[in-house]
C-alpha cells in the first residue's frame, strides 16, 4: 500500500491533496492523463488529523440516483471537525459525475453500463471502464479503508444492509467485520448476488488490501431524513470504531448474516405486480409477485426460491424480460 507507514499524513493522495495536519479542505480533481475523464471533475472534502492514525475513504454515488448515501457523504463532509480527527479522512460524495444530473438509473450514460460492475477497469477500455482503472489505481488501494454508500435506486426500495467480501486474509477480514457490526444494519451480505457480473468496487478493493465494505439505506430517488441519518450515524461509529475519529462508538446490535443473495429476474415482459414488502420474511415457493401483458393476462407468477428476507423489490412496474424484480437474502 502507497500510505506504507500507518498514520503519516500524505500530502497527496493520487490526484487528491491533503491539507496541513489539523485542517479540512475541499476541491475538485480530476484524471489528467485521459482525455475523456479529463472533461468531468469530481468534489472531494479532505481531512488532514492534528495526530496519526488510519486512513479512510468514503464514497458515494457511483450509482446517480441514490440520492441518500450523496447527501449523507455531503453531511459528513460538513460535520466533521478535523481537530477530532485522527490520521485521513477523504469523502468523495459523487463518483458518477456524468450519470448525476441526468437523473441516470443504474449506468453511467458515458458508456450505458454499470460503474459498478467494472473495476478492476481497464486502463485503454470504455469510459467506465478507464474511470474505474484510475479511481482504483490512484485513490482506492492508498487507504487502509473504505466504506461506499449506497442506496435503493430510483425505482427501488430496501430495508438497510451492509455487506463485504471476504478476502481471505484474516486480519483484513476481521477489520472488515468489525465495519459492518458498527454501522447498526440488521443484515449483513458477504457473497456476490446470484446471476450478477462481478466488479463491485468494494469486492475488488478488498482484494487489493483494504479493508473495504458497503451500506445500503433508503431509495426511490428520495431524501428521507431517517435513511440519510442512518448513513451518517453508521458511518461515523464506523470512524470510531477504526480509529479515524475520537471518541467512543456507540454499542451496537451486530447485523445476522445472510446465506447468499439471491436476485430475482423477469422471464417475460410484462407489468409486474410485487406481492411483499421489503423486510418481509418469506418462505421457499411463496409467491412474490406476478407479471401481466399490456391488457391484464397473466404472464408468470415469481416465488421465492429460498427460505429468507427480501432486501429489496424493484417499485416499477415496467419490466423488460430479464428484468430485476426483488433481491432475497438466504436465511
Amino acid at each position: 500500500m502507497p500510505t506504507a507507514i500507518r498514520g503519516r499524513l500524505p500530502r497527496v493522495i493520487g490526484p487528491i491533496p491533503i491539507p496541513a495536519a489539523g485542517e479540512r479542505a475541499t476541491g475538485r480533481f480530476t484524471f489528467a492523463g485521459d482525455a475523456g475523464l479529463a472533461r468531468y471533475e469530481w468534489p472531494y472534502i479532505a481531512f488532514a488529523g492534528a495526530s496519526r492514525g488510519p486512513t479512510f475513504l468514503v464514497t458515494a454515488g457511483i450509482h446517480a440516483a441514490e440520492y441518500t448515501g450523496i447527501e449523507a457523504a455531503i453531511r459528513l463532509g460538513r460535520s466533521l471537525d478535523p481537530r477530532e480527527v485522527r490520521g485521513t479522512i477523504v469523502i468523495i460524495p459523487l463518483l458518477n459525475r456524468p450519470g448525476f444530473y441526468e437523473r441516470s438509473i443504474y449506468v453511467n450514460p458515458e458508456d450505458n453500463d454499470n460503474l459498478n460492475r467494472l473495476f478492476p477497469g481497464d486502463a485503454k477500455g470504455t469510459w467506465g471502464q478507464r474511470f474505474a482503472h484510475h479511481l482504483l489505481t490512484e485513490i482506492v488501494v492508498r487507504f487502509e479503508h473504505s466504506i461506499d454508500l449506497h442506496a435503493g435506486d430510483l425505482i427501488e426500495e430496501l430495508t438497510p444492509f451492509v455487506g463485504y467480501r471476504e478476502s481471505g486474509d484474516a486480519t483484513r477480514d476481521e477489520r472488515m467485520r468489525a465495519m459492518a457490526n458498527a454501522y447498526g444494519a440488521k443484515w449483513v451480505v458477504k457473497s456476490g448476488a446470484t446471476g450478477e457480473r462481478p466488479g463491485m468496487m468494494y469486492a475488488v478493493a478488498a482484494q487489493r488490501g483494504v479493508a473495504a465494505i458497503l451500506a445500503e439505506s433508503g431509495g426511490r430517488g428520495l431524501l428521507i431524513e431517517e435513511d440519510v441519518a442512518r448513513h451518517v450515524r453508521g458511518v461515523t461509529n464506523i470512524l470510531r470504531a477504526v480509529g479515524s475519529l475520537a471518541g467512543e462508538p456507540e454499542r451496537v446490535a451486530p447485523p445476522r448474516a445472510v446465506k447468499s443473495f439471491e436476485w430475482l429476474r423477469s422471464p417475460v415482459e410484462g407489468i409486474f405486480h410485487c406481492r411483499v414488502a421489503v423486510a418481509q420474511e418469506v418462505r421457499t415457493g411463496d409467491v412474490v409477485g406476478d407479471l401481466t401483458d399490456l391488457v391484464g393476462e397473466p404472464l408468470a407468477t415469481v416465488t421465492a426460491p429460498t427460505d429468507g428476507v427480501v432486501l429489496f423489490s424493484v417499485t416499477s412496474p415496467a419490466i423488460k424480460k430479464d428484468g430485476l424484480l426483488l433481491g432475497i437474502g438466504a436465511l
